[in-house]
């Protein structure tokens, strides 16, 4: 019998061979889904309560959830964010929680650069008229990148890759991170903005590359309501390849039908819906409203993927989970709360 039991509560692909060969010579590993018959808490409560190690993706770990947990030591987030868990609940209760944020740096990145590329290309506007039957190059708009300027809000592993990678392209690269040091825009081939409203008025296209916060000196979440928007250069274009929810999706809306911006391409949406399931009339109105609209180009949180990625995120959440079963505590990056050290040591003695 193993020694330890791991649940993974929904996991990336449709096999768990990466993680079970990385765990199987001390833990059982045991594989759940999201379902819409059964709510994330119930699932978890019933199938996991007595996990050594829980590995999720999507599914919500709330305080409900963690206050019931009985032997569990580690959760850890297959991915690169880390909003569904709940921190500080996991940290009284002396769990460790981490998060992989070092796998798809480059596939996000890509993602972000093709979307630029595509809106100053008028790729869209150009391949709507084929489908027509309509074959003409005149009348739509198109620039080249070296005539562009891209403005990158969080210059952290994806915001820095994506500066480097539009800085080869030709873009004019400008950047605001009130956490990063100006050697560090220097590095990542960028000109550094004091103030977001700097970037704002300077920007063509805007690429939001941030993790959702609402706590701090710079919360994240809405950090673009209707004073941002208003600072906006007429025509701007905004990317969003990180949460949905660091915009205001009302004033967003409102600038996109007064033409205030001229569009936005977005892999992420306020309240985004279960993923693997289909978006019914009515169920996610912020959904319904842009898909509506010919100027919003979405994708489905799908910025992340590769097979590269995949496998990469799938061997690294192992193993942080192996590690803490080990007796070893995460590495640097992936620790979201090593304030957590002393609780779980009370637990967990090592």
């Amino acid at each position: 019998m193993k020694k330890y039991l791991v649940y993974l509560a929904d996991i990336h692909g449709k096999d768990i061979k990466i993680e079970k060969k990385l765990l199987r010579d001390i833990a059982a590993v045991k594989k759940d889904e999201r379902t819409s018959r059964t709510s994330d808490t119930q699932r978890i409560i019933r199938n996991g309560r007595n996990a050594d190690g829980i590995g999720v993706r999507h599914t919500r770990i709330t305080r409900d959830i963690i206050d019931k947990l009985e032997r569990c030591r580690i959760i850890t987030r297959f991915g690169g964010g880390y909003d569904n868990i709940d921190i500080k609940a996991a940290t009284r209760k002396g769990i460790i929680v981490t998060f992989v944020p070092d796998y798809c740096t480059d596939a996000v990145s890509e993602h972000a650069l093709t979307l630029a590329l595509m809106k100053i290309r008028a790729i869209k506007e150009f391949e709507e008229r084929v489908r027509k039957r309509y074959w003409s190059a005149q009348g739509i708009k198109a620039d080249m990148a070296k005539d562009v300027t891209l403005g990158i809000i969080g210059l952290g592993r994806i915001g820095g890759a994506l500066s480097r990678k539009a800085s080869g392209v030709g873009f004019n690269v400008i950047s605001y991170d009130p956490f990063i040091t100006t050697a560090d825009f220097e590095r990542k081939k960028t000109k550094r903005m004091r103030r977001l409203s700097d970037l704002l008025r300077n920007a063509d296209i805007i690429s939001l590359n941030v993790p959702l916060t609402r706590e701090g000196k710079h919360p994240t979440f809405r950090m673009l309501g209707r004073k941002e928007f208003r600072l906006m250069k007429k025509g701007a274009y905004i990317i969003n390849v990180c949460r949905g929810e660091v915009m205001d999706t009302a004033v967003l809306i409102s600038a996109i039908r007064t033409h205030k911006i001229s569009g936005i391409a977005i892999d992420v949406i306020e309240g985004e819906p279960r993923q693997n399931s289909y978006l019914r009339s009515g169920n996610n109105p912020t959904f319904d409203t842009l898909r509506r609209m010919p100027n919003v180009l979405i994708t489905p949180h799908c910025a992340f993927t590769s097979t590269r990625s995949v496998r990469d995120v799938k061997r690294k959440g192992a193993m942080e989970i192996r590690s803490a079963l080990e007796g070893r505590f995460p590495r640097e990056i992936a620790w979201i709360n090593p304030e957590v050290k002393k609780n779980y040591l009370k637990r967990f003695p090592i």
